[in-house]
């Protein structure tokens, strides 16, 4: 398993690094595509407990907010989830007429999904628009990766105590400590570089340490999902991987943090 994993890695990493770097519609055509497919991954695990959220309003809340920040249009997203909330209304009412399950659950759950997966996700591109974006971007990335990989690694060797036994068995606080330290050692690397003229190093700390702390909750959250539903991954989109949820589960949280530090206490 770990084997296919780092292949999968080598081989899905370089264009996933062109896309950031190059940035503009190649990067927010990447990033919108894979967010639809995670929202199609969240449809299909409802439906495996019999609950049949409304495809189209789960991908209609994750386009808006990322086409929103990306053509520069913050104002769209109000009026814009205002009006999905009334056509979600509109089919609660059609599926109580037409006697089907549940409809109310179905669309609460389609908003909660579509809202997640948009709203956060629409922060990657929200960082990669801002000055040196390409470097911050590719850094959020990095902390995640290197935190990861510091929690498996370190859970492996030394966990011993479960972190969160009912919904992710297999993590231990131990390896939670170490994703706290790799991200925060990872993140103090990135921000000394020489060549940035936007962080230094302990900006680079705490926004790693902060990865590290809160991308766990993106994390366990699609872990709880899946634990609800009886699935093991989102997906078998990816070899060793899983799904695309499975991959950016703590992205998008980490991309919210690294945001508003970034916004809030260095720019």
């Amino acid at each position: 398993m770990l084997k296919t994993r780092v292949l999968t890695a080598v081989v899905a990493l370089p264009p996933l690094i062109a896309a950031i770097v190059i940035g503009g519609w190649v990067f927010a055509g990447v990033v919108l595509a894979a967010l639809l497919i995670g929202g199609l991954e969240y449809v299909h695990l409802l439906r495996q407990r019999d609950y049949h959220a409304p495809v189209w309003l789960v991908l209609a809340l994750i386009a808006l907010p990322v086409l929103a920040v990306w053509f520069d249009h913050a104002e769209w997203r109000v009026p814009g989830l205002a009006l999905l909330l009334v056509l979600g209304t509109a089919y609660d009412i059609w599926g109580v007429e037409r006697e089907r399950p549940t409809p109310l659950i179905a669309v609460a759950l389609a908003v909660f999904g579509g809202i997640y997966l948009g709203w956060l996700g629409s922060y990657l591109i929200a960082v990669r628009k801002l000055q040196e974006g390409a470097y911050l971007t590719l850094m959020l990335y990095g902390c995640v990766a290197f935190s990861d990989s510091a929690a498996y690694f370190v859970g492996r060797a030394w966990g011993r105590h479960r972190l969160s036994p009912h919904v992710s068995p297999k993590k231990t606080w131990e390896g939670y400590i170490g994703s706290i330290v790799g991200g925060a050692i990872f993140g103090a690397l990135a921000g000394g570089l020489p060549d940035t003229q936007v962080l230094t190093w302990g900006h680079g700390a705490i926004i790693g340490l902060l990865i590290g702390a809160l991308g766990t909750l993106g994390d366990l959250g699609i872990s709880a999902i899946k634990r609800q539903v009886g699935a093991k991954d989102s997906s078998n989109l990816i070899p060793g991987h899983g799904g695309i949820l499975d991959r950016t589960d703590s992205v998008l949280v980490s991309a919210v943090i690294g945001y508003y530090y970034l916004v809030w206490f260095v720019f």
